[in-house]
């Protein structure tokens, strides 16, 4: 329901103002009165009437002055001046002042003041809707203006390149970070066709699909490698739209463009870093075995053959030991640049391993070439290196297998290539090989004990035997070293020497280790409830356990599970497992020693740089190697390597233990230079756990009979 028209009279004659009321509220309007000036300004505002009917001549504030203030209050307000003084003056002056219209009184008809009123509110209304029009027809230009403003600040601030072209590509406009990114000025690219920028780095058919894309009207995205005005080249990330008309024409192109020559760098240099070798630069083993199996596929495609060779540099640990690693560092990179340069670049060279190399022919080699090729590769090598001053000859063993005779995938193909090569080293080294049905079945063997050794520990094929450490001084048992025995249904024993580096390779090691610990600390607990004294167990450690497991944390839990007095443990680690990491092995020592277990060096002095960490690293004993023991009465210098390392053991102050004692003359020799603990089979063969708790508690009678020795030491 609308609002009636709200009507204001003032006048100083109440016979007036109700004369108005009457005729107006009979004709749809609500009246308000004033019986003068200020109490019509009152009125008007507390409530803004829609037209005003005023006198001329009023007491107080005349109705000259009611028009000033209300043309002040709201010049769209409209006022009636009714004026009884017949002066047209009055009625000019009134008109002048800003009354929208007059009329005489007495009003003689009011149907004609009516039509005043009605023509007064119409031209008031049309006012204002010019006036709302106008109002927010500016508001929207200021508000369009300001976003213009933003749009064009940010497209010539912006971090990427902008570009406006014509339908044809001529390029129309371009901002300051095109302008800093390729080098062409805005009067220089201006006119131009974007093609000012291209690399020839790209094949036709992207420019040829980007053209296409964009002139049906669809956008375009990819990354293309431009050129910069002085000839660099540079990488985008580009968007490219057309820009339509109300009717869809295509009016022009706007390209934005990121700069990602940074990023585009980044990745070449982590797809380097993933797919090549840090120290020679050759492909790695990962890019090798996929790049293998992908020529792999094409060859089954096309029923073609190939043949690959593995070579192993015989005598880098040598050179290591002699020289050091960083000469050995420098070999491998100058047997790697030797490798390419015999080999091309249609042949993939990669480092398979340390110190092996695996050489790949380009499809089209012909059958039979890569015996050549392996020859070329021999007599590169076997010429002399020279690096500071210092002269080496190395030598190299390959094996050759051809795909698919040798291996139908990747992991076969080197598998066997990997047992030819170390059948190449069999054959006096420098040699070549070339795979047969003979190392086929050897590698099938292995392949089916690393089978067996995954299902071992659940079906229970593991145990342990354990060999006596024995103590001249005391002439008792004083402890035993923990050996493991793999027994296979349907195979038998398995050599230790046979599958623990399978254990190592397929990375079972550590938890068959921590098996070990477990079973060789339990039993000998049980071995104390049986009435043997308390004996001290020594268990090995590879060097992956060590290196790969939180040990210490083990050996506490194994220490508290079982009730085993700490002390009584010993574990043994190789010279292998000391120089991996000096500071971090120091660190897995002494938290270990923090345990209260011993530690125990094996095989002292067959391995590389043990005198440099031995003085600094908490070892409790040395293990003198039974390579040692075997010749030290045949050889002088094996004689003086025992007696240095007994020398040593004692002057820092650790117990030295001897295996692979097996005559008297050997336990004498170390007897009398004061080797505390004897370990081998003049005192017992491993035994099992029953074998040798018997063995323990015969002992006095069967040392009687075995060690009546000279000087009495074993008595």
């Amino acid at each position: 329901m609308s609002r009636k028209p709200l009507l204001l009279t003032i006048d100083d004659e109440a016979s007036i103002r109700s004369s108005l009321r009457a005729f107006f509220e009979d004709c749809g309007y609500e009246v308000m009165e004033a019986c003068d000036g200020q109490k019509g300004m009152e009125l008007i505002i507390s409530r803004r009437p829609d037209i005003v009917i005023t006198d001329l001549r009023m007491p107080g504030m005349d109705g000259i002055e009611v028009i000033d203030w209300v043309r002040e209050f709201d010049d769209n307000l409209p006022i009636i001046m009714l004026s009884g003084t017949g002066v047209i003056s009055d009625a000019i002056e009134a008109l002048r002042r800003g009354a929208w219209d007059y009329i005489t009184k007495p009003i003689q008809n009011l149907i004609e003041l009516e039509l005043i009123i009605e023509r007064s509110l119409e031209r008031a209304g049309l006012i204002k809707q010019n006036r709302d029009y106008h109002d927010n027809l500016e508001q929207l230009i200021a508000e369009r203006t300001e976003q213009l403003s933003k749009l064009i600040t940010a497209v010539e601030q912006s971090a990427n390149s902008v570009v406006i072209t014509d339908p044809q590509g001529i390029i129309e406009y371009v901002n300051p970070k095109f302008t800093e990114v390729t080098g062409y000025s805005k009067e220089e690219a201006i006119g131009k066709k974007p093609q000012i920028l291209k690399s020839g780095k790209q094949p036709e058919q992207i420019y040829s699909e980007l053209w296409r894309t964009i002139s049906s009207g669809k956008e375009w995205r990819g990354e293309l490698c431009n050129k910069t005005k002085t000839g660099s080249f540079f990488w985008e990330l580009c968007s490219i739209a057309p820009i339509k008309d109300h009717s869809g024409t295509i009016t022009s192109f706007v390209g934005i463009k990121e700069d990602i020559t940074e990023r585009k760098r980044y990745e070449a240099e982590l797809f380097y870093k993933a797919n090549h070798d840090e120290l020679t630069g050759l492909f790695n083993r990962y890019y090798m075995q996929s790049y293998l199996e992908l020529q792999l596929d094409i060859l089954n495609r096309e029923s073609k053959s190939l043949s690959l060779m593995l070579l192993n540099i015989d005598s880098l640990k040598f050179v290591n030991d002699t020289f050091g690693h960083e000469f050995g560092d420098l070999l491998l990179k100058e047997i790697a640049d030797r490798l390419k340069h015999i080999c091309g670049p249609e042949y993939l060279v990669a480092r398979f391993l340390g110190d092996e190399f695996v050489i790949i022919p380009p499809l089209k080699t012909v059958e039979g070439n890569m015996a050549i090729q392996a020859e070329m590769v021999r007599n590169a090598i076997n010429s002399v290196f020279s690096f500071n001053g210092v002269e080496v000859v190395a030598t190299v063993s390959i094996g050759i297998v051809s795909y698919p005779e040798d291996g139908e995938c990747v992991e076969s193909l080197l598998k066997n290539a990997e047992a030819t090569m170390f059948q190449a080293k069999k054959t006096g080294k420098n040699s070549i090989a070339y795979f047969t049905r003979e190392m086929s079945s050897l590698s099938q063997k292995r392949l089916l004990l690393e089978t067996r050794l995954h299902q071992a520990l659940e079906r229970s094929e593991f145990s342990l035997n354990y060999q006596p450490q024995f103590n001249p001084s005391s002439g008792n048992i004083i402890g035993m070293e923990a050996l493991l025995r793999w027994t296979p249904d349907g195979i038998g024993p398995v050599s230790p020497v046979q599958f623990i580096p399978i254990l190592e390779e397929i990375g079972l090691i550590v938890q068959v280790g921590e098996w070990v610990l477990w079973h060789a600390c339990s039993q000998c607990v049980e071995w104390q409830r049986n009435g043997l004294p308390p004996l001290r167990i020594s268990v090995n450690i590879s060097a992956l356990q060590f290196m790969r497991s939180d040990l210490d944390i083990t050996v506490k839990r194994v220490l508290d599970t079982t009730g085993l007095a700490p002390q009584l443990l010993c574990l043994e680690l190789t010279e292998s497992t000391i120089i991996l990491d000096s500071e971090k092995t120091l660190e897995k020592m002494a938290a270990l020693i923090s345990t209260g277990i011993r530690l125990s060096l094996d095989d002292f002095c067959t391995g590389y740089s043990s005198l440099e960490y031995l003085g600094r690293m908490p070892i409790n004993e040395l293990k003198i190697d039974r390579s040692f023991v075997t010749r030290m009465l045949k050889t002088r210098n094996d004689a003086a390597v025992v007696n240095t390392i007994i020398a040593m053991g004692h002057g820092l102050e650790m117990e030295l233990v001897a295996e692979g004692v097996e005559t008297e003359e050997q336990l004498q020799y170390l007897t009398q230079r004061n080797c505390e603990i004897i370990q081998g089979y003049l005192i017992s063969k491993p035994l099992d756990a029953v074998e040798f708790e018997s063995f323990v508690k015969e002992w006095p009678h069967t040392k009687a009979q075995t060690y009546n020795t000279a000087e009495g030491r074993c008595q």
